[in-house]
């Protein structure tokens, strides 16, 4: 089967997001799309201040797929943060969750930004072996309870 990847602005199809859902085994590491728009809408004050969200979606063969939240640098937060990564469980495997992080990547590159942060709890079944594939390198910071690893751009 054909494996057609595309990154959208989440509108018209910002009810179909809704219905992503993680595999067993990830509940609990990552949000869910109500709460990341929840999120989006009234971003909580963290350590680094208030994130300023960048959102979208991912359609594998025309199928919503992914939810992609990041936060870009804000005079309290310079780095631009991948904040919110959920692949459906349903399109894990096929490279969704590479794509929507190398879209990020590219973005702020262009952006001319020096390096882009993600964080993850530090559980079992967590996404720190997919972003270190990705070239991410643990900082040793810990916030809010989770590591943070850093790609330097």
């Amino acid at each position: 089967m054909q494996n057609q990847l595309e990154l959208i602005e989440i509108d018209k199809l910002a009810r179909e997001f809704l219905l992503l859902d993680v595999a067993e085994n990830q509940r609990g590491l990552v949000a869910s799309v109500a709460q990341s728009y929840a999120d989006a809408l009234f971003p909580p004050k963290y350590d680094t201040g208030i994130p300023k969200p960048w959102i979208r979606g991912v359609l594998r063969n025309g199928a919503p797929a992914a939810f992609l939240m990041c936060a870009d640098p804000t005079p309290e937060q310079e780095d631009p943060w991948i904040w919110r990564l959920l692949v459906d469980k349903s399109h894990q495997g096929f490279g969704v969750g590479t794509f929507a992080v190398q879209a990020a990547i590219m973005r702020y590159r262009e952006l001319q930004l020096p390096r882009v942060l993600v964080s993850w709890k530090p559980t079992e079944n967590n996404a720190s072996g997919f972003y270190k594939k990705l070239g991410f390198i643990e900082t040793g910071e810990n916030i809010e309870g989770e590591v943070v690893a850093s790609l330097n751009l």
